[in-house]
């Protein structure tokens, strides 16, 4: 967004900072050049006109130590609006001097006022240049108006004071008809530049946000990722990848992996990779750089496309299958690794067509969309997670109406509304008599939603109990109503949504952790709106089109939008819509500020910027080696780890939030005892 303009005389005039620097140049320029004129006419001065040399002597030195202080002065400070109308002020009088002393109104120097209306437009405002070409206007009338009546005597008695042809009236309105339309013009174009630098720079913003939301993902991967572009260049490698092939700290772009690796690694020149084909994955026996000890590594290959389907490069991936993984360890890479590769996709773009009242053209959204577009053909069960309020619903009747189960029902249950005793006769039915006021047979929601999509939200709210019997359900594609002696079949497609963290819920005893597998066949993680706020002038078209209906959509000012955009959602896109619904009532044809709730205006208001803490050694002198600083941190932080966990290295990883292979490598690059065993036992 532009930034407003400063309000405070003493701020900095940012499109004007470098710009007041050539208004005192160009002030020298017509000092010089009124130099050059007396040093001409002092040649063939007369009596009469050396009083004249005299005074103008005077006035040149005078605004030659004015125009020197001012440089001074601009060394050491940024020019503010008064140190501006100073400067501006001192060239309308130097001008009018110089008019003055060449004939007044028969001067050959009026046009050096439309310069100087073109620097108050650019550096002030309209408003400014406007009311400056009243001023000159006035004053020079003043001086020619004086000249021609003999009020004053003339700057240069050999230069006759005559009326211009047309009389001064012409003169005058020409004049300032050309300030006006300098000013007018000038303002224009300025803002048209000042609206592309913004553009300009906002763009530049997504680009490095965007860059910084792929490297994170990146180094979020426990498995090596090394980008590569169609020449062999690498773009981009992730901490894994620096680890596991020990590349070091250093800086790798451009450079290729026979550049680092040294061509004794054939197995992985890049001479030999395809860009255009995926390399399906093989196992090969690798000796990092500087060791003696081979690992094995899982690599693989797949090329990368930009939005219009060229070929830009490579992605390689490293896996160490030295020690087998943990099932939880490869769902998690795998789903991890589906999220980067989604984002590649070119006709991800395509799923949007079949979200109903979902809309969203961010980055993050259009992963979504052809994630739900590739598995709404399959049969697994999917687990959409996210806030409150992000249309887990809308993702699960998308899937629904995109697969083969679209002709039969989609049955959605919040599994947090029903009662705890009623729950399974809610889900698998019941037979009449089962129970005290079951009075006839129910089928169920299972058998409701049969040959169709059963969509359970809220499924971390699920007692244990009943999961056992879901995951049961889920297994053998049967159900038991309560109360009857049989198991009957159903072809339903499950889809379930929680806004809790399962893993969390699983280590604290509240859910299944098999019934978690079962459910977490597919992910589908739903960004909250504070995350994609891109997407909220979208969102506010579309909302305001389902609730106005037939009637004309109501203007959203710029100011409305501002806000709008500068608001957190705590309640994701329910939140904004109750906010446009309350909005419309009160501001029927206009959304303005004041329809909006008072917590939207007040975050506004409240923008604060995330804290960054820094490890600081108050006792450290300048100059300093950084990397034994941050080495010596590191090890303690290590050592601390290992004390706290009485040796168990595994325990010691979690507790610094990294993977157990990551903390022996730096275990072993500070020589800190490792016998490559855990102490923790299985």
């Amino acid at each position: 967004m532009q930034d407003a303009p400063p309000r405070n005389s003493q701020e900095v005039n940012r499109y004007g900072e470098v710009d007041i620097r050539w208004l005192v140049a160009g002030r020298l320029c017509v000092l010089s050049l009124v130099l050059l004129g007396a040093s001409i006419q002092s040649t063939f001065a007369t009596d009469s006109s050396s009083t004249l040399l005299v005074g103008v002597s005077w006035a040149m030195a005078g605004f030659f130590l004015f125009s020197a202080l001012s440089a001074w002065w601009l060394r050491a400070h940024a020019p503010t609006r008064l140190f501006t109308a100073v400067q501006i002020s001192a060239d309308l009088l130097l001008i009018t001097l110089l008019i003055y002393a060449t004939g007044g109104p028969v001067s050959p120097f009026l046009f050096l006022y439309l310069p100087l209306v073109m620097a108050v437009a650019l550096l002030m405002s309209r408003r400014a240049a406007l009311t400056f070409s009243g001023i000159a206007t006035a004053l020079y009338s003043a001086v020619a108006l004086s000249l021609l009546r003999g009020i004053i005597p003339p700057g240069d008695p050999s230069i006759p004071i005559t009326s211009p042809s047309g009389g001064m009236g012409l003169q005058l309105l020409g004049l300032f008809s050309g300030m006006v339309l300098i000013a007018i013009a000038t303002s224009f174009l300025k803002r048209q530049v000042v609206s592309t630098y913004a553009l300009a720079e906002q763009s530049k913003r997504d680009l490095q946000k965007r860059d910084l939301e792929q490297r994170a993902l990146m180094n979020g991967l426990q498995d090596g990722v090394v980008m590569l572009s169609v020449d062999g260049a690498i773009t981009l490698v992730n901490q894994a990848a620096r680890e596991l092939l020990r590349l070091g700290n250093g800086d790798l772009t451009g450079k290729t992996l026979n550049d680092v690796l040294g061509p004794e690694h054939r197995e992985l020149k890049t001479t030999k990779l395809s860009y255009s084909e995926p390399i399906a994955a093989k196992d090969i026996e690798f000796t990092p750089p500087g060791t003696e000890r081979p690992v094995k590594l899982r690599f693989l290959s797949t090329p990368l496309f930009d939005d219009v389907g060229l070929n830009t490069g490579a992605m390689l991936i490293f896996q160490d299958v030295t020690d087998l993984r943990t099932i939880e360890e490869q769902l998690r890479v795998q789903e991890r690794l589906a999220q980067l590769l989604a984002a590649k996709d070119p006709d991800s773009s395509r799923a949007q067509s079949k979200l109903r009242n979902f809309v969203g053209e961010s980055p993050v959204m259009q992963k979504v969309f052809g994630l739900i577009d590739r598995i709404a053909a399959s049969e697994a069960t999917v687990l959409i997670s996210g806030e409150s309020g992000t249309g887990k619903e809308l993702v699960a009747k998308a899937i629904h109406f995109g697969s083969a189960h679209s002709k039969g029902p989609f049955v959605p249950v919040n599994c947090g509304a029903i009662p705890e005793n009623l729950i399974e006769s809610e889900l698998f039915g019941h037979k009449k008599g089962s129970f005290t006021g079951a009075d006839q047979d129910a089928a169920g929601l299972f058998r409701t939603a049969d040959n169709g999509t059963l969509f359970l939200d809220e499924i971390g709210e699920l007692p244990l109990q009943m999961q056992a019997k879901l995951l049961r359900a889920l297994q053998e594609k049967k159900v038991r109503p309560v109360g009857g002696d049989r198991d009957l079949p159903v072809n339903v497609r499950v889809i379930t949504a929680t806004n809790r963290n399962l893993r969390r819920e699983i280590d604290q005893g509240n859910f299944r952790e098999d019934l978690y597998y079962r459910l977490n066949v597919i992910n589908v993680q739903l960004p909250p709106l504070r995350e994609r706020k891109e997407d909220v002038p979208l969102l506010v078209n579309s909302i305001l089109r389902a609730l106005v209906k037939d009637r004309k959509i109501p203007i959203v000012p710029p100011a409305t939008m501002k806000l709008l955009l500068d608001y957190s959602y705590p309640g994701n896109v329910r939140e904004l819509e109750n906010i446009l619904e309350r909005a419309l009532v009160l501001g029927g044809e206009a959304i303005l500020p004041e329809h909006l709730p008072d917590t939207v205006r007040e975050s506004s208001a409240a923008i604060s910027k995330p804290e960054t803490h820094i490890i600081v050694d108050e006792g450290i002198d300048l100059p300093a080696n950084l990397d034994s600083i941050l080495a010596n941190i590191e090890r303690k932080y290590l050592e601390a780890a290992l004390i706290k966990t009485k040796g168990a290295k595994k325990k010691a990883a979690d507790l610094l939030g990294i993977n157990f292979r990551s903390f022996r490598y730096r275990l072993q690059k500070f020589g800190i005892s490792d016998d490559g065993e855990d102490s923790t036992p299985n």
